[in-house]
């Protein structure tokens, strides 16, 4: 997988939709359209685990740890994309995710949608 800043195309896309899981909404809601969203990218679940983690984490989740949250509805994709590209950890190993009860369990069930929507797509 390329350095962030080698493939913000691709990558920012992602860290538009994922950066959801932060915000102080129910993200329950738009979980279909981001597991649709990565479901249909060209990163492996691996990959996609390690970007949620070691990129869009990183970035955004200051923002639930502030009552109330600053932001709600999402952040600007020109400040996330620098935010991400600052605050990035590409390239370490995802560590000690139990240690983050929220963050471990919206990616549980993203890694869940994703794998059946991917199953779907291969079956059909």
């Amino acid at each position: 997988m390329l350095h962030p800043a080698q493939d913000l195309v691709d990558r920012s896309v992602l860290w538009d939709y994922m950066q959801n899981f932060w915000m102080d909404t129910d993200p329950g809601i738009l979980l279909p359209e981001v597991a649709r969203v990565c479901a249909e990218s060209k990163y492996t679940m691996p990959e996609l685990e390690a970007i949620y983690w070691n990129e869009v984490r990183p970035a955004v989740s200051f923002n639930l740890l502030m009552l109330p949250a600053p932001e709600w509805a999402g952040f600007e994709i020109e400040w996330l994309k620098q935010r991400v590209l600052k605050k990035h950890r590409f390239g370490r190993r995802v560590r000690f995710p139990w240690l983050r009860p929220y963050s471990a369990s919206w990616w549980s069930r993203l890694q869940s949608a994703v794998a059946v929507l991917r199953e779907r797509q291969n079956a059909g």
